[in-house]
């Protein structure tokens, strides 16, 4: 009788462990990226140096906390950048999407591979006119409306290319450094962890810090 009694708690025992373990395998993380000066270091519109690739340096530091949150939990993960030099006359389009391309090879080179890449060249016309002593804006990239950040449309349309939704996630985080993404992240009731100065152990604990797994 004893031994029938201990069978079926260690039974018991070890179906709980695998319900936990199939629960924390479910939980999907959807992690949204600022580019220059989270992922890479900002440089000052990267691109406007023909040589841009010796200025493409990882942050060693955000790398190993995407690396630590996607062995734990399933993830999808999108980069959302500004990007006024096209506008501005920096560089074009295509010099964007080639750095990109170039950072997306270089991220899995660590075992991070972005599912999507989207990015706004335009700036608005209140913008533009505040500044037009001082720059001549490209009139293609003016607009009376653009999907800049803190704006969430990129992070829509990222999804949308995905075939997601907000609502897939049992997580949202948005990975920044500046208040542009601090507000997007607000702008869809999303977790913001800023990346300035910190190591990757800090920003693990506020990933962390008051989560709790939905069941």
């Amino acid at each position: 009788m004893l031994k029938n009694k201990v069978f079926m708690r260690t039974k018991i025992s070890c179906i709980g462990m695998v319900i936990t373990t199939h629960r924390l395998k479910k939980e999907n993380i959807l992690i949204v990226l600022d580019r220059d000066g989270t992922l890479i270091e900002d440089k000052g519109f990267l691109g406007k140096n023909p040589d841009w690739k010796y200025d493409v340096k990882l942050k060693k530091e955000v790398v190993e906390f995407i690396a630590s949150v996607q062995r734990k939990y399933s993830t999808t993960k999108i980069v959302v950048s500004n990007q006024s030099g096209v506008a501005r006359g920096n560089f074009d389009c295509r010099t964007v999407e080639e750095i990109n391309k170039h950072i997306s090879q270089l991220l899995e080179k660590n075992g991070i591979k972005i599912d999507n890449w989207q990015y706004c060249p335009c700036v608005d016309f209140e913008y533009a006119k505040s500044k037009k002593e001082k720059i001549n804006f490209n009139p293609e990239f003016v607009r009376e409306k653009t999907k800049r950040k803190p704006s969430p449309d990129m992070v829509y349309d990222a999804l949308k290319a995905l075939n997601k939704k907000l609502s897939d996630f049992s997580r949202v985080i948005v990975l920044g450094d500046k208040n542009e993404d601090k507000e997007m992240a607000k702008n869809i009731n999303a977790k913001f962890i800023g990346s300035n100065n910190k190591t990757y152990g800090q920003m693990l604990k506020e990933f962390e810090a008051g989560t709790q797994l939905k069941l």
